[in-house]
């Protein structure tokens, strides 16, 4: 008897995050025992009313978010996992919400080399996402987040996890994040995870 995929749905903030994740969707390198859905919330403080508007409907074995911390004091990174939280009336945002610190670019730019961004600003980032990836004066427009996007293989992709394995998983860090987690989860055989974190919520 063959077994249904596990549906996971992964709401991500916004435009540069979707592009990025249907980007890593498409090397086709996650195990065929998930079918994955990205939606874009198109915002960070989006993200609560869409995960629960998503839990109630019912239509995923597992919901996550992918997000920015932003910078510091992180208020509205903090924001989302506590409503995450309240909705479930327990603390479960620490499974299932993913984060990069200070960007998405942090995680992005380690398929071509080793960053530490220091800031999310476009502006002040712009210098070495020309060096690394050749797209000039970065603001996140549709066909510079395309040109990127583009450069992505499944030879980097592995490169950038190694460099992700050794970067700090403390949302207060700067760099920092748990997207390795998630990656390492998708890629599993064994899906029996996401029955173990739905038990949690």
């Amino acid at each position: 008897m063959t077994r249904r995929p596990k549906r996971i749905t992964i709401i991500c903030e916004g435009y540069e995050e979707f592009d990025y994740l249907m980007a890593l969707l498409r090397l086709g390198l996650w195990d065929g025992q998930y079918s994955v859905r990205i939606k874009n919330a198109k915002s960070l403080t989006n993200i609560p009313p869409v995960y629960q508007n998503e839990f109630q409907n019912d239509n995923s074995d597992l919901i996550v978010a992918f997000c920015d911390t932003e910078m510091p004091p992180y208020e509205q990174f903090r924001l989302v996992c506590s409503k995450i939280d309240r909705f479930h009336d327990k603390k479960v945002s620490r499974h299932i919400v993913y984060f990069s610190n200070p960007c998405t670019m942090q995680v992005q730019l380690s398929h071509f080399g080793k960053v530490s961004l220091e800031t999310n600003s476009k502006h002040r980032n712009a210098p070495l996402i020309r060096e690394l990836t050749g797209v000039d004066n970065y603001r996140a427009r549709d066909e510079q987040r395309r040109l990127i996007n583009k450069q992505l293989t499944a030879e980097n992709y592995y490169e950038m996890k190694n460099r992700l394995e050794h970067m700090s998983r403390d949302f207060k860090v700067r760099p920092s994040t748990n997207f390795i987690t998630l990656l390492n989860y998708l890629e599993n055989p064994d899906p029996s995870w996401v029955d173990r974190i739905a038990k949690k919520l």
